[in-house]
């Protein structure tokens, strides 16, 4: 495969999808588990809140949606972070390490949002290990390995003017230092405003290859696109290379129609065996859809 194929069976999920009363479904982490591909999706609740329930599917395009959240923004479920998370929990992120899956997802309260750890060996049970970043802050994603003997995590620390990605590192996925500033907006293009990580960074002979998106104000409304980055494998602060162009962008009623207008976002992929690239994102904050390319091509992108 040549390029970027959006599936014709987009939207994949919508909120009738949801076998519970849900105001919308979107932004899903992505993981292939046992041979069954699962998205651990963010859906909006009648009460506003969000919280995060499991879709699962054998081909990675037919999916059904469990019939209840395996993780929601309660007392019970957090513990002592419930503070934390007392206004919802979204848009996570899913890192394989070794035989267990860290999931990196935002936890909204009075204290703005901010970036929460879990992990699983099941995606049955969680422990919830706590936030992992200071307020405010999201778009966090881990890599799915050790670099130099740390791990390194990717976030967007932000306020009304900054809105740039860092790197940091930690000993044990709990403390977390040693920043390094990786990029931030461009002015006068399509990533003007701000830029974010999306995907799990995925390790190649050429560098780490991962997603991120790039917002352009326009009036009194936003555009969110998606591009793709490469980075040194030792030195991940490093830009090896990048698409000068988005590579996903509204186009469709589906993308551009919704509870926020313009927009696709992922924070999922699935990267197969033999290179093939399936790209989770959700259209105009309501949806979950599908994209097809390759590890080369994107690769190619970025050179």
């Amino acid at each position: 495969m040549t390029g970027i194929l959006k599936s014709d069976l987009n939207p994949i999920l919508t909120k009738e999808s949801v076998p519970f009363r849900v105001n919308s479904i979107f932004n899903a982490g992505a993981v292939k588990f046992k041979d069954e591909y699962l998205l651990l999706c963010r859906v909006e609740m009648p009460n506003g809140r969000s919280s995060l329930v499991l879709a699962r599917s054998s081909d990675g395009k037919n999916f059904r949606v469990d019939n209840a959240p395996c993780l929601t923004p309660t007392p019970e479920s957090h513990g002592e972070f419930y503070e934390f998370v007392e206004w919802g929990i979204e848009d996570p992120r899913i890192t394989r390490i070794k035989d267990k899956f860290y999931i990196t997802y935002t936890g909204y309260s009075n204290y703005m949002p901010l970036v929460m750890l879990a992990v699983t060996n099941n995606f049955r049970d969680f422990e919830i290990l706590g936030p992992i970043t200071e307020p405010s802050n999201k778009d966090c994603t881990l890599f799915p390995e050790k670099i130099n003997g740390e791990y390194w995590k990717m976030d967007r620390p932000s306020n009304e003017s900054r809105n740039y990605i860092w790197l940091n590192k930690s000993p044990d996925l709990l403390h977390w230092g040693g920043y390094k500033f990786l990029m931030g907006p461009i002015p006068g293009t399509w990533q003007a405003d701000k830029v974010g990580g999306s995907t799990p960074p995925v390790k190649t002979k050429h560098g780490w290859l991962l997603l991120y998106h790039g917002v352009r104000g326009f009036g009194i409304s936003n555009i969110y696109k998606i591009s793709v980055m490469l980075l040194d494998l030792k030195k991940p602060w490093k830009i090896l290379g990048k698409s000068p162009e988005p590579i996903l962008m509204p186009e469709y009623d589906y993308e551009r129609v919704g509870d926020v207008a313009n927009v696709v976002f992922t924070n999922g992929w699935v990267v197969e065996d033999n290179g093939d690239v399936k790209i989770y994102y959700s259209g105009a904050d309501s949806n979950i859809c599908l994209a097809n390319t390759t590890v080369d091509y994107l690769i190619s992108l970025c050179r």
